[in-house]
């Protein structure tokens, strides 16, 4: 939730959000969120810069009182609930996109930077100046360590880790001006980055990176974080004739990547291990985002890609200012890449994940829970108790009733007194897909609604 700085998890059984945090410090975390190999950590990078604590700081002041700060957050699965383990101090630039590494890698991740010109106004011309902005790349076992041997700052409550105070885990890579994406290879051994703002892919390689970290080839410093030398990093220069503004990058099962281009409209097909361009397919406008089948994985499955358009323009009938725009479903199954269908879809559509169906076991109805001290599986048993001036409803929906106490008048009837702590719990009896229950109370901002045999309460 990038306006409110937040971020959520989600149970795929049952398609339910399971818990929201928010996250301090930070502006919009545009950079999330990227897991480990294991789930160990979510990484939740913001996408702007803010005074720490959202303290007030003049602009004048950007780049001594701004950061740029990365949280790192676990998740208990048992608990089912998120939680901020420590955070990042990283330089008042803004971050935009981020990927965990694989196999030989698994150990670090890497995030893209633009505006380390620090600019404050005119953003598009002045965060645009110089020739190279950076890839963060950190090795989060080494960050974990740090915080255990108390290598941290207390801000606001949050353990903080200062790059320039706290030595080690955290350097810089330079790369193309205004690098959207940062993509690792499903072998671990790669991570690719897009300069929007010009026409070439760098291939980077990791192995290279912890050499020249080993030696320590650096080419100086910025805010206390190492840089390593682009030409003890870089593997590879792509350069895919007459394509404009490349940004994101997956994969297939043959190791070959497809990286959207937003200027020229396309998606072009390359091998990472040689650079050779190999096909290239016109979309319809403006590709942001592009997402393969299993595309982010160690084992891509290949066969599709959708490319998800920022900019349709005329493809479908206008609905008014804010066009539809457009996804666009590619099979990459042979040599040469096809359009199969094209699809109308709410602006902007921005990043996504494409998993086999067989993968995703849900909860169809709710199992009988016999123990649970709230459910009533018996209309006869739905009751209303009184203890004090608290009141607890326990009811039954079915298929075009309510039933709260079996015994009254009225048995879809509560009656409380004004002032009463009323609490509803609601037993779903109707045991079939796909037959949902809502139960509002009317302008007091209470709605929830009741799967096929769940128990909720209010």
């Amino acid at each position: 939730d990038v306006a409110n700085s937040r971020a959520a998890v989600m149970d795929l059984k049952t398609f339910t959000v399971k818990d929201i945090i928010e996250v301090p410090n930070t502006s919009g975390p545009h950079c999330a969120a990227f897991v480990t190999e294991n789930t160990e950590y979510l990484f939740l990078p913001t996408r702007f810069s803010v005074p720490l604590g959202h303290q007030y700081a003049s602009l004048d002041e950007y780049s001594e009182k701004y950061r740029g700060v990365m949280s790192a957050v676990t998740f208990n699965e048992k608990a089912q609930k998120l939680h901020i383990a420590y955070q990042v101090a990283l330089p008042p630039w803004s971050y935009d996109l981020s990927d965990a590494g694989k196999k030989i890698s698994k150990d670090w991740a890497v995030l893209t930077t633009y505006n380390t010109e620090e600019a404050t106004t005119n953003l598009e011309i002045n965060a645009s100046q110089e020739d190279r902005d950076f890839i963060v790349l950190f090795n989060w076992k080494e960050l974990e360590n740090m915080v255990k041997e108390g290598k941290y700052d207390n801000v606001g409550g949050q353990k903080m880790i200062f790059p320039e105070k706290h030595k080690g885990g955290i350097y810089l890579v330079p790369v193309a001006k205004s690098p959207h994406g940062v993509d690792v290879t499903p072998d671990g051994k790669y991570f690719i980055a897009s300069g929007k703002l010009a026409p070439l892919l760098t291939v980077f390689s990791f192995e290279k990176a912890f050499q020249a970290i080993e030696k320590k080839e650096f080419a100086g410093e910025r805010n206390g974080i190492p840089i390593l030398k682009y030409e003890s990093v870089m593997e590879r220069e792509v350069n895919p004739e007459n394509a404009l503004g490349p940004l994101h990058t997956q994969f297939d099962d043959k190791g070959m990547a497809y990286t959207t281009m937003f200027i020229s409209s396309e998606v072009v097909k390359w091998n990472p291990e040689t650079g050779e361009v190999l096909d290239r397919v016109p979309v319809q406008y403006s590709p942001g985002h592009a997402v393969a089948a299993e595309g982010d994985t160690v084992s891509p499955d290949g066969k599709y890609l959708v490319s998800l358009n920022k900019l349709a323009k005329d493809s479908y009938l206008s609905v008014g200012p804010s066009h539809p725009e457009s996804m666009q479903l590619i099979d990459i199954s042979g040599e040469k890449m096809k359009v199969i269908q094209s699809s109308p879809v709410d602006p902007e559509p921005h990043y996504g994940q494409m998993i086999k169906a067989d993968k995703i076991k849900t909860v169809e109805v709710y199992p009988k829970d016999e123990n649970h001290p709230n459910a009533v599986y018996n209309q006869k048993d739905a009751r209303i108790v009184r203890k004090g001036n608290e009141v607890h409803v326990y009811g039954i929906a079915m298929r075009s009733k309510f039933i709260f106490d079996a015994n009254a008048k009225r048995p879809d009837v509560i009656e409380v007194n004004e002032g009463d702590k009323v609490v509803v719990h609601l037993t779903n009896l109707d045991f079939d897909e796909d037959i949902t229950h809502g139960f509002a109370i009317n302008q007091y901002n209470l709605n929830m609604e009741i799967q096929p045999g769940q128990t909720n309460t209010i």
